[in-house]
């Protein structure tokens, strides 16, 4: 999306370097063209012509309004910021985080498979787990054993604070008996 922001920035700054000069350079020829071609135009136009300019309109201004959004919004953050760092700020990948989440969270029992998703806000971080499990586990035990490693490895190991924790918890199939 970026590629394509960049290019209809260029293309509308390239109208606006040659046409606004072109305009104030030369006003009196640009209103007498204008005015020939709207003339020209209005009279002829039929019903199903206009729901087509009217169509474009809309068209054109969802598009602006969507390349406005995608120009001003936020990229999301890819660090979080260390909460006890003497003599400086320490900034932590997000991707180290999950990574070692992952890692010490598949280590537990019972545990097939786990997607953290880290989000960073400005002091603290949120935690969404995706845990796949073995179908015969005590859910309420293991989500708390689960979150109680990811708060260790989270504000214990890394030094980061720890706003919320959400476990998505999917059981793995049962075996097919024969």
């Amino acid at each position: 999306m970026n590629l394509f922001n960049r290019l209809v920035t260029i293309l509308l700054f390239l109208a606006l370097v040659t046409v606004v000069p072109l305009l104030l350079l030369l006003p009196e020829p640009a209103i007498v063209f204008a005015q020939q071609v709207l003339t020209g135009v209005s009279p002829g136009l039929t019903t199903f012509q206009r729901v087509i300019f009217l169509l474009m309109g809309i068209i054109s201004f969802i598009v602006g309004a969507l390349v406005l959004y995608l120009e001003f919004r936020r990229p999301p953050r890819k660090r979080a910021i260390l909460e006890k760092a003497a003599g400086g700020e320490v900034e932590v990948a997000v991707d180290s985080i999950a990574q070692r989440l992952e890692y010490r969270i598949d280590q537990l029992a019972d545990v097939v498979k786990v997607t953290p998703v880290i989000k960073p806000r400005r002091k603290d971080i949120d935690i969404e787990l995706n845990l796949e499990t073995t179908p015969d586990i005590d859910v309420p035990a293991k989500t708390e054993e689960v979150c109680q490693v990811a708060r260790e490895v989270v504000e214990e190991r890394m030094g980061l604070r720890l706003r919320k924790i959400k476990v998505n918890m999917r059981h793995a199939p049962y075996p097919e008996s024969s």
